[in-house]
């Protein structure tokens, strides 16, 4: 016979797992900040080039 879910049980596991796993997010967040910072400007660099790109192909249409 199955017996049911503990879900004290339950609980304390999640808890058990996501306590160390928010401690290295906590520590690791300068880091992802920095990353984060960096992949934007790269896209926002990306999208001006694109942009300029465009520009002077409609110029040199002229």
């Amino acid at each position: 016979m199955r017996h049911p879910i503990d879900i004290d049980y339950t609980f304390k596991a999640i808890v058990g797992i996501a306590s160390p796993v928010l401690g290295v997010i906590t520590s690791l967040q300068e880091q992802v900040e920095w990353t984060l910072r960096v992949a934007s400007l790269l896209v926002g660099l990306a999208v001006g080039i694109m942009s300029l790109v465009s520009m002077a192909r409609k110029l040199k249409r002229k």
